[in-house]
């Protein structure tokens, strides 16, 4: 079966280009993590203490054709405990992901958009942690 090697949906054999992004499809697709080597170009679209929440978000992402990659989760792996911030993990993905991905997440129960400047907010923050803009309820 052939994929899109931008979002990586899975088509009928014959299928010549990628219905959504237009793009020439590719029989096998490289493994996902491998394409995000590099985190200086990549955007942050959310963060959190726990990784049952960072694992949740990024299998959202990518059950719609985001790639994410994890920053800062190496001191948690490290300690194991979490102490002002030290197990803080932050969800990156492409530039052109960014929007899409704020989306997603926005969407999810418990979670809205920041009026400010877009990026998802837990309803229980009392500000954006990304523009620090203060949440009206």
């Amino acid at each position: 079966m052939p994929f899109c090697p931008k979002c990586r949906g899975e088509y009928v054999d014959g299928t010549p280009v990628c219905d959504d992004c237009g793009v020439e499809l590719v029989p096998k697709l490289s493994p996902a993590r491998e394409e995000m080597r590099d985190d200086s170009e990549l955007v942050e679209v959310w963060r959190t203490q726990g990784e049952v929440e960072a694992q949740l978000i990024r299998s959202l992402l990518e059950s719609h054709g985001i790639v994410s990659m994890f920053s800062g989760e190496s001191l948690r792996l490290t300690h194991g405990f979490t102490v002002d911030g030290l197990a803080l993990v932050k969800i990156l993905v492409r530039p052109e992901d960014a929007k899409r991905a704020c989306d997603i997440i926005a969407s999810s129960e418990g979670i809205e958009q920041c009026k400010h400047c877009g990026y998802p907010v837990s309803m229980n923050d009392s500000s954006c942690w990304s523009c620090g803009e203060r949440r009206t309820k």
